[in-house]
């Protein structure tokens, strides 16, 4: 499927949905300049392949940023970007939940699976993907496919259908809320910048 890029202008309801989402998921990039902490039940590190390997309950937050999984493999590779694969046990998912920078708005994303590509600022939520926009808390946006990618880096994002798309039809579905008002259909009421949360 084609990227869609941000845009003040509202075409149709799916670009409409891009602008939104990809407007406000921009990652806090403050985050990126944080320490790395990873809690699991057990580590298994390579110090030559310059991997770690945690498994069991395991919570990472970076900044803003926070994962949780039953598994979670990272490496870096000599010039230093870092890469790992999250996973969850049968039945469950892979959370990530990530702050734009100075805003009380969230991205938050699921999927059996989820790759990070440190090099390539890639986010890639596979198998049962879900991802929203959240205001004050209250979901805005929401897209649903096999795959979702998110680029960081130049704040796009693909959606694809396919056998593991958590929708009936097995293809990308995509809810987008009136503007100004919350996902139960009340008025959505606004909200001041607080300072980052640490966890949900």
């Amino acid at each position: 499927m084609p990227n869609y890029r941000l845009s003040r202008i509202v075409f149709h309801a799916a670009i409409a949905l891009a602008v939104a989402w990809a407007g406000q998921a921009v990652a806090a990039r403050a985050d990126s300049s944080q320490p790395t902490t990873v809690d699991a039940d057990s580590l298994r590190y390579d110090d030559l392949k310059q991997t770690s390997i945690f498994t069991g309950n395991v919570v990472l937050t970076k900044g803003s940023l926070i994962l949780r999984a039953d598994r979670l493999e990272l490496r870096e590779d000599p010039e230093g970007y870092q890469y790992g694969v999250a996973t969850a046990n049968p039945g469950k998912l892979v959370y990530v939940r990530q702050r734009r920078e100075g805003k009380d708005e969230y991205i938050e994303g699921e999927g059996e699976r989820v790759e990070y590509d440190g090099r390539n600022e890639l986010i890639h939520f596979i198998s049962k993907a879900v991802a929203r926009r959240l205001e004050c808390e209250q979901m805005v946006d929401e897209v649903r496919g096999q795959r979702i990618t998110y680029n960081q880096r130049t704040e796009t994002y693909t959606a694809t259908g396919g056998p593991q798309a958590p929708t009936p039809n097995r293809r990308v579905r995509t809810v987008i809320q009136p503007r100004g008002q919350a996902a139960d259909g009340t008025p959505a009421a606004g909200c001041p910048a607080t300072p980052a949360k640490g966890s949900r």
